[in-house]
């Protein structure tokens, strides 16, 4: 009997957070443990798409869904943007417009959700919102699903990351992931690669751990049953003005 298809969502309202470095190297790190992998570009700037053009055939295979594009004149939807055979996980990389009808779409099709934030006010305004905004809507109160942020281009040890890491304190959500603001992920995406796929880069090898960590955490969520729509509205309730509090000192900083 076949494993379901695990479908990971990476998300934020803002653009420009890292959403694609993010969905590209997970895929990435899923095809170097041997995994069947597929990277579905939500974005219409097609920057996963991008990547996926410049990756080498000779590396790990991930293979790319362009959701992005609209179905040929003798294909449907379904047919254009079908899976390819035995995917074991999917990546989504997710647009920052998404509202509405998008946004309830790419609910459906997830069964965890990564939200990437970099250490800025403007970032960590326009986070906690989404954030919120994420928890309350109704696709995802009745079917509530773990939810990760991921501390993105982090400079550890700086005032601006201290904020950052405060903030997402009060949200009573896990920081699953910190990934440092290193040129390797630039000259990543320039290669079509991930830096789990550059051993012989030292910079990759320090960020590999961090990557190795968040992909165990994924994989740990798959045995823990998520909480009820309740248990999730409860959580929010009493940090809400925690929240107002944060918001209004981000802004003063």
């Amino acid at each position: 009997m076949n494993s379901p298809v695990r479908r990971i969502l990476v998300i934020n309202g803002k653009g420009g957070c890292g959403k694609t470095t993010i969905a590209t190297n997970l895929a990435v790190a899923y095809a170097c443990q041997g995994k069947k992998v597929a990277l579905l570009d939500n974005d219409p700037q097609a920057s996963s798409s991008h990547w996926a053009d410049l990756r080498d055939p000779d590396l790990p295979p991930v293979q790319l869904v362009a959701k992005h594009e609209r179905a040929g004149m003798y294909e449907t939807q379904a047919f254009h943007h079908r899976l390819p055979e035995a995917t074991q996980y999917v990546i989504v990389d997710g647009h920052s417009n998404a509202r509405g009808r998008d946004l309830e779409s790419l609910l459906r099709q997830s069964d965890l959700i990564l939200v990437p934030m970099l250490p800025s006010s403007i970032d960590i305004r326009a986070g906690g919102s989404f954030i919120t905004e994420l928890l309350t809507h109704r696709l995802f109160r009745a079917a509530p699903r773990p939810v990760g942020v991921i501390a993105n281009r982090i400079q550890p040890n700086t005032e601006t990351h201290d904020k950052l890491m405060h903030f997402l304190g009060c949200l009573d959500i896990p920081v699953v992931a910190q990934f440092r603001d290193s040129p390797v992920y630039t000259d990543a995406a320039e290669a079509g690669r991930g830096v789990v796929d550059m051993r012989d880069v030292r910079a990759a090898r320090k960020e590999a751990m961090a990557w190795k960590q968040l992909v165990q955490w994924i994989d740990e969520q798959a045995l823990v049953q998520p909480g009820s729509a309740a248990s999730i509205r409860a959580k929010l309730q009493p940090r809400a003005a925690e929240r107002k509090t944060d918001n209004q000192s981000v802004s003063q900083a």
